[in-house]
């Protein structure tokens, strides 16, 4: 095979050339690869190159089972078949992640082999839709796109449920993409192209899912704002109370340096609405702030019905704690351990 490479430029000197004793190839233990021979080893298929050879014998077999079951999903195959068409794809995806341009994309895939992957269906919007289960047809990105547009002029939005089929993993995958990209790709084929992105937006395409719903609550937080003039939300306020418990909790890590779900953005956002982030020893924890909620209500309960003697009937979560805390008064007076 190392001859065979020389062959063109070494049999043109060679054929016509006589050797003598001293200089011949049996004294140099040299093997000469003639014209003769090279046709003898064609005519019983020899291989010259190993490696293209595997490859279309391996084309040779994708090409079977694409006729038998028409398609060339390597999760439906098994053995040395599925491994090829994992690594193809490999191939394949990184070469159309890379620019037409770049000299990087020469090095990838060679164009015949290129050819050989796209007559069998190889396809740079191949990548866009997620793996499903069916071996039928395969929505591409268009008709995708069009079923989300559909979704968000129903519904006014493009936030869809985390169980919604095949249009919610393309979703997804959108966000995946975005994410492993770090920026828009501008190239031409891109996966995620700045032209599809562009048309994304328009529809107003959720990318960061958990930013978008801190900014929700954030937006609830000055709604509570404008009508209590206040940002301290006790926590018996529902799911706003909790939110911003839990940013204080967030702002408390982040300024010790420990992984926090507070980013300087965010941090921003709260300070430019006058948010408290410390408010004393009170309520420096989650039971402190429960505490003063329940003393609120029993509050309201007295107004309401004109004695701090709560009914069980009325309001059993206010009992039970009007009971614990002369549990822990009790306990206090006899010298035990006791939270009050």
């Amino acid at each position: 095979r190392s001859e065979y490479k020389k062959f063109d430029a070494a049999f043109s000197e060679k054929e016509d050339q006589e050797v003598d004793g001293k200089s011949s190839a049996k004294e140099k233990n040299i093997t000469i690869l003639t014209k003769e021979r090279v046709q003898k080893l064609n005519a019983i298929g020899f291989a010259w190159d190993v490696r293209e050879h595997q490859f279309q014998e391996m084309m040779e077999e994708l090409r079977v089972f694409q006729t038998l079951n028409g398609h060339i999903d390597p999760r439906f195959m098994s053995g040395k078949l599925a491994f090829f068409v994992r690594r193809c794809e490999q191939q394949y995806r990184k070469y159309v992640n890379t620019p037409s341009n770049s000299t990087e994309a020469f090095g990838i895939l060679s164009e015949s082999r290129r050819r050989a992957l796209e007559d069998v269906g190889f396809s740079r919007d191949m990548f866009d839709e997620p793996r499903t289960r069916s071996t039928g047809h395969r929505s591409s990105w268009e008709e995708r796109y069009q079923e989300l547009r559909n979704f968000r002029d129903a519904n006014g939005h493009c936030l869809l449920p985390k169980k919604y089929g095949s249009l919610g993993s393309w979703v997804r995958a959108q966000r995946h993409l975005m994410k492993e990209q770090g920026t828009v790709g501008s190239f031409e084929g891109g996966v995620l192209s700045e032209e599809r992105v562009d048309r994304l937006n328009r529809l107003g395409f959720v990318w960061d899912v958990h930013e978008w719903q801190w900014n929700r609550t954030f937006h609830e937080l000055l709604d509570y704002k404008m009508e209590h003039n206040t940002t301290n939300v006790p926590m018996s306020y529902g799911g706003l109370g909790l939110w911003v418990f839990n940013q204080r909790a967030y702002y408390n890590s982040y300024r010790k340096g420990k992984p926090s779900h507070m980013t300087p953005a965010r941090l921003e956002k709260l300070k430019s609405i006058g948010f408290e982030f410390d408010l004393g020893r009170k309520l420096l924890s989650a039971a402190d702030e429960r505490w003063q909620s329940r003393l609120n209500e029993l509050k309201e309960y007295r107004e309401q019905f004109g004695t701090l003697r709560v009914q069980k009937s009325k309001n059993p979560c206010l009992y039970n704690w009007c009971q614990n805390q002369k549990a822990s008064y009790r306990a206090k007076l006899k010298g035990r351990h006791s939270p009050l």
